[in-house]
C-alpha cells in the first residue's frame, strides 16, 4: 500500500437541494470530489491540494455558495492509500468515511486499517478527529458489514463516527 500525496477535506452542512449545491463544488478549482453523506455532515469535499492557501481560498468558494451553512475544513499531514480499491471504485460505488479518535501511535492504527477488507484511503488529520479513513465496496452492506464494523476492533481507536454515502435525488425538472 503506497504512501499517497497528502490532500485536504472539507466537510459540510449544507440547506435545500443536494444535487445542486454538489455540481456547483464540483466545478470548483482544486476540487476532486464532492461526496454527499448521512451523519454529523452533509457532504465530504476533497480536494487536490493540502497547501493551505490553496485549501482556504477553495474553502472560501464553497462557503460563499448560498446553500452551505458551514464547513470544516482538515488538511491531511500524512496519508495512505490502497491504490488498487481507489482506481478500481467509480462515483457509483458506495463509499464510507471514518471519523476516528486515536489514542497512542498514529503509525500502529494505520498499519491495522489497512487490513479492512475494502480499505481505500487514510489521512491523520488536525481537528476533533485524528485520522480519516475511506472504504469503498459493491455495496452498503458490504460496507457496513465487511469494513465499518471491524474498526471497533482495532486498539488504540477510542472513538469512531461513520459517515456513508448516497446518490442525492435529482430534482424533477417541470414542463
Amino acid at each position: 500500500m503506497p504512501r499517497n500525496e497528502a490532500t485536504s477535506y472539507i466537510f459540510a452542512n449544507c440547506k435545500g437541494e443536494r444535487a445542486h449545491t454538489i455540481n456547483q463544488i464540483q466545478r470548483l478549482p482544486n476540487v476532486e470530489t464532492a461526496t454527499p453523506v448521512t451523519g454529523r455532515f452533509d457532504l465530504v469535499i476533497k480536494l487536490t491540494t493540502n497547501e493551505p492557501s490553496k485549501a482556504f481560498t477553495t474553502m472560501e468558494k464553497i462557503r460563499a455558495i448560498p446553500s452551505i451553512t458551514n464547513t470544516q475544513t482538515t488538511i491531511s499531514f500524512e496519508s495512505i492509500s490502497n491504490s488498487n480499491r481507489i482506481s478500481q471504485a467509480d462515483n457509483d460505488s458506495p463509499l464510507a468515511f471514518a471519523l476516528l479518535k486515536v489514542r497512542g501511535t498514529f503509525d500502529s492504527v494505520l498499519r491495522k486499517l489497512k487490513t479492512i477488507p475494502n480499505f481505500a484511503e487514510a489521512h491523520v488529520i488536525p481537528g476533533a478527529f485524528d485520522i480519516l479513513a475511506a472504504f469503498r465496496a459493491d455495496s452498503p452492506e458490504e460496507l457496513v458489514e465487511q469494513s465499518v464494523e471491524k474498526i471497533s476492533n482495532i486498539n488504540g481507536i477510542t472513538s469512531s463516527e461513520t459517515l456513508l454515502s448516497y446518490t442525492p435525488p435529482e430534482k424533477p425538472e417541470r414542463f
